[in-house]
């Protein structure tokens, strides 16, 4: 039952069927509060954040797979510098990063489900960075509401 689920959600992605239209929490471009190239998403749209010049940023994420497999997070791309916690048992991970100069950037995450049966899946999703000088408070909002 669970396989044939799985194949259910998965098949019209795998063979092109019907897109995925974009769910309700999910960010989308237009609302990010700084101007960006549309180019830097990979995957989804996770969030857009903005951080001061030399001030760390801490940005955590959860995700939930349902029938409690491991997951693997890593950084696909990113600045340097920017690194990765993963905490599989809470189903969460962390990026921490102090930028050393302004830009606006992409950190690209994938998280790969590690089922006990069957082959892994993977997602795909970019958070959009603004990197604004020292003292220009970031604005209180990023696209789709605060960090998961």
């Amino acid at each position: 039952m669970r396989c044939f689920l799985s194949m259910m959600i998965l098949l019209p992605l795998l063979v092109g069927g019907t897109p995925q239209r974009a769910q309700p929490n999910d960010p989308r471009l237009e609302d990010c509060p700084f101007p960006v190239d549309p180019n830097l998403v990979v995957g989804k749209l996770l969030a857009c954040v903005r951080v001061e010049l030399g001030q760390p940023m801490i940005h955590t994420r959860t995700w939930h797979d349902p029938d409690g497999d491991p997951a693997q997070v890593k950084i696909l791309t990113g600045p340097p510098g920017v690194r990765i916690v993963n905490r599989p048992r809470t189903g969460s991970y962390t990026i921490l990063w102090t930028p050393t100069r302004i830009q606006t950037c992409a950190i690209v995450v994938q998280v790969t489900d590690q089922p006990t049966h069957g082959r892994p899946r993977s997602d795909t999703g970019t958070i959009l960075v603004q990197v604004v000088p020292r003292g220009q408070r970031p604005a209180p909002r990023g696209c789709g509401g605060p960090p998961q």
